[in-house]
């Protein structure tokens, strides 16, 4: 670490950088690590067993002022220093016992001490080290660990190049303005060789967990066992966020906004508010048993099994959509309308309904528990706008997207497509320069669930152009799945390029269901 020494003689200081995550990276950050090994070589001795043990304290807060004195670095972030101390003088051990006190069959064998490091390991802490390795309790959890090492299932392939650096490299390559990468994303390319190939068992699991992440609740996913760590089916460490390296909690990843407390005042009006609501309740529960026991008609359909819970804040609020018959599981998400008036295609709702809209269909067989006959407006697509003839129906709820300003549907987004068709390309040069492709046939739930079936439907829309033209550009409205956020996808078949064009900020990451489809 000469550099770092000539440095400090002549008062200058190398400024460290942080990720998102609070992971050391470039520039500065390998170096910062490899001097706090040398430190620690320097000033705890190898026959250390116990990282906090009271014995180091003076060690530990020389190492820390050595650092200060030759980086800018945030009291804040002693911890992390000293942590990654204990890190190194463990590889260091080990590199020890490895390197000098076995054999290529892992066993132990005598050894004198290593003139390298004669400096900084004396006889006495050698020959203690070298006892302690000797004792047979120390052989049975060093072969043991020796093995399970020898042959991981899925190894690491990066050297010395750490997740964190390993992230930012990727992220810099991409030119990307995310902060971090998904942990099942950062894992794979962690696992990646030299020749850009990736082993089919690794690439299997990174499939299972993009998967599993779009099929979870977003609640969910948020625990101490990430999307990574239930697909491996492996117990999660405490402290510790498989695929994100060092220095990373769960504490700290999955971290939750603090809330402050609230005053005496705020406390006695939310308990006023809530006694409001429950008197509300009990009077609309009251009438609708009056109601319900004067009404002569059972109910013997699919919706007697799911019970109203008057529970939702007045206004439009996002649900998720759950049917009991024939099994208890999720059927799709969208929104639930807790307004007085609130109509149904010009019809009043039964009493102890709410209206629903459906943004995001997760099974596409599942039946209403409330079916609906009111007749609404159809059009009539012609197989120029999506390849192939179909209609779409416009109900109330469409217009209201627009009117609202809220989400938009599939519906309203092809009506749109439907009418640039009819009004700006029907019959003229710029069918030849663009098409469209439907939404509802290429979306991350159908990806989920039939990626072949997918993948089919993009060459049946790709070959039904004309024989005689390459249109420049196909155009998909992608809908990402999560919350119903919208897509615009444009790809270039002549040149293989893809274009996006995304509300939000992010890379395409964000979205690997699209990717994965697109580039197969």
């Amino acid at each position: 670490m000469k550099s770092i020494i000539r440095a400090r003689d002549k008062g200058v200081k190398f400024e460290v950088h942080w990720s998102a995550e609070d992971q050391l990276i470039e520039p500065n950050g390998s170096m910062l690590a490899s001097y706090i090994g040398f430190l620690v070589r320097q000033h705890i001795p190898i026959t250390c067993d116990n990282w906090r043990s009271p014995d180091l304290k003076v060690g530990k807060e020389k190492i820390w002022s050595e650092i200060q004195r030759s980086f800018h670095i945030d009291e804040s972030r002693q911890k992390y220093c000293i942590q990654l101390a204990g890190k190194r003088l463990r590889g260091f051990r080990s590199f020890l016992s490895n390197k000098f006190l076995k054999d290529e069959e892992g066993k132990f064998v005598e050894a004198e001490r290593p003139m390298k490091y004669a400096e900084i390991i004396s006889a006495d802490e050698w020959d203690n080290f070298v006892a302690k390795r000797r004792n047979e309790k120390f052989h049975e959890v060093s072969d043991k660990n020796w093995k399970r090492a020898s042959k991981p299932a899925y190894p690491y392939k990066k050297g010395r190049t750490r997740y964190a650096r390993l992230q930012q490299r990727i992220l810099a390559e991409e030119k990307s303005d995310a902060t971090s990468l998904p942990e099942h994303v950062l894992w794979k390319a962690a696992r990646v060789g030299k020749d850009g190939a990736v082993v089919e068992a690794v690439q299997n699991v990174y499939d299972e967990c993009e998967t599993l992440s779009q099929t979870l609740p977003s609640t969910e996913v948020q625990d101490c066992r990430s999307v990574l760590s239930r697909v491996l089916n492996v117990p999660e460490y405490s402290g510790r966020v498989r695929g994100k390296g060092f220095g990373v909690t769960p504490s700290s990843f999955y971290k939750k906004p603090k809330t402050k407390n609230p005053t005496n005042k705020e406390v006695m009006e939310t308990f006023a508010e809530l006694r409001a609501q429950v008197l509300q309740l009990q009077n609309e529960n009251a009438r609708y048993r009056e109601e319900r026991c004067a009404s002569e008609a059972k109910d013997t359909s699919d919706r007697a099994s799911i019970n109203y819970q008057p529970k939702f804040p007045e206004g439009i609020s996002p649900c998720q959509l759950y049917l009991s018959s024939p099994t208890y599981r999720i059927v799709g998400k969208g929104k639930v309308h807790n307004t007085s008036g609130e109509l149904l295609h010009h019809n009043p709702l039964p009493v102890g309904y709410m209206k629903v809209s459906v943004d995001l269909v997760l099974d596409k067989d599942a039946l209403l528990p409330l079916p609906d006959v009111v007749s609404e407006t159809t059009i009539d697509f012609d197989e120029g706008v999506f390849g192939a003839a179909h209609f779409e129906i416009i109900a109330k709820e469409d217009m209201q997207q627009l009117f609202e300003h809220d989400e938009l549907g599939i519906a309203v987004i092809h009506t749109y497509i439907w009418y640039m068709y009819v009004t700006l390309m029907r019959g003229t040069e710029l069918c030849n320069r663009f098409n469209f492709i439907a939404a509802s046939r290429i979306n991350a739930t159908l990806i989920t669930k039939n990626p072949t079936s997918v993948k089919n439907d993009l060459v049946d829309r790709f070959m039904a152009a004309d024989n005689n033209t390459t249109p420049s550009l196909y155009f998909l409205p992608f809908n990402s799945g999560n919350g119903g956020h919208w897509v615009l996808v444009a790809m270039d078949l002549s040149r293989l390029i893809v274009y996006y064009l995304d509300s939000l900020s992010g890379d395409w990451n964000k979205y690997p269901s699209m990717k994965k489809t697109v580039d197969a």
